[in-house]
């Protein structure tokens, strides 16, 4: 297991990649460029800016953890998702709905860099292998 953490500059909250013995950065968000390096330190609850994992707004209001970890391989890194998922108040009911067909509808309508039907549906078929894994590894509500 390993320890989650965020980035002493910015606040958000760090992916931890389990490659190369393990690897903290910065989400990757369409259309977002991030104008420093991670510098990984351990979470302070006081600092941390709250993101919602799903659509990226800066107001989460619950959290949910699944019961196995979410795996997901990009190229040579491994990305394992353990810890709490962030989720603001709409995309909360979707979760809590068991609706990963409308969580995706709401999460592709409002990313930016998705303007146009070819980007929605490109940026649905990237996200939709997560999302079910992430369903199918039964999310319960924690609270943030």
């Amino acid at each position: 297991m390993f320890e989650p953490m965020m980035c002493e500059v910015c606040c958000v909250p760090l992916n931890h990649w389990e490659t190369f013995g393990g690897l903290y950065v910065h989400p990757t968000w369409v259309d977002k460029e991030w104008d420093h390096a991670e510098v990984p330190v351990p979470v302070d609850p006081g600092r941390l800016r709250g993101i919602c994992d799903f659509c990226s707004s800066d107001l989460p209001v619950t959290a949910f953890l699944t019961r196995k970890a979410v795996i997901e391989k990009v190229g040579p890194l491994i990305q394992v998702y353990s810890e709490p998922w962030a989720a603001c108040g709409r995309c909360a009911v979707h979760v809590r709905n068991r609706s990963p067909h409308l969580l995706l509808d709401r999460v592709v309508a409002v990313l930016p860099g998705t303007t146009n039907r070819p980007e929605r549906r490109a940026r649905r078929a990237e996200l939709k292998p997560t999302y079910m894994k992430f369903f199918q590894a039964g999310p319960e509500e924690v609270g943030l």
